[in-house]
This record gives C-alpha cells, sequence and structure tokens, in this order.
C-alpha cells in the first residue's frame, strides 16, 4: 500500500474555495481504481491547516491517480489557496 499525505496551510481568505475546489478532488479521487481512502482533515491546532491523507493499492494506481484530470487542475490552483507550500509525503506501507 501506497501512502500519501499533504499538509495545505490556506490563507483565511480563501478557505471557502479551497474546501470546494478540495471537496470536486476528493470527490473523484475515490472514484478511482486502486483508492483504498482520500480523506482531508483538519488541524485542531493550527488554524486553517488541512492534511490529505490517501492510500492507495500500489504504486501504479498512486501514479495513475497522478494523471486524473482534476488532480492536475487542483495542483495548478493551489498556489491561490496556500500560506505555504504544500508539504506532501509519500510512503510505502507494508
Amino acid at each position: 500500500m501506497i501512502l500519501v499525505n499533504a499538509t495545505f496551510d490556506i490563507q483565511a481568505s480563501q478557505r471557502k474555495n479551497f474546501l470546494r475546489d478540495i471537496q470536486v478532488l476528493i470527490d473523484s479521487s475515490k472514484q478511482e481504481a486502486g483508492c483504498v481512502g482520500y480523506d482531508l482533515y483538519e488541524s485542531t491546532s493550527v488554524e486553517n491547516r488541512f492534511v490529505m491523507i490517501e492510500n492507495w493499492e500500489d504504486q501504479a494506481a498512486l501514479e495513475q491517480h497522478n494523471q486524473n484530470p482534476v488532480l492536475i487542475n487542483f495542483a495548478q490552483n493551489v498556489a491561490n489557496y496556500v500560506s505555504a507550500k504544500p508539504v506532501v509525503q509519500v510512503a510505502a506501507v507494508n
């Protein structure tokens, strides 16, 4: 299994737009083959910090996800929402 954690620090003024657009990505991603989980969580200690936790069956499923037009569109627009560069961590889990 492949685990992806993506942390987003969002500008307060862009919170609503971020949540609207990332929900489209979540809905699309959950329909993809190989998606085991794709959930967004909000920090209780850092205001407007969100963490996406993705679980993929294997590397091939993740690579296919990276070709998803909804993901590509979101990635092209993420700079409009964030106050800092997103942090993405990828790990293989046995």
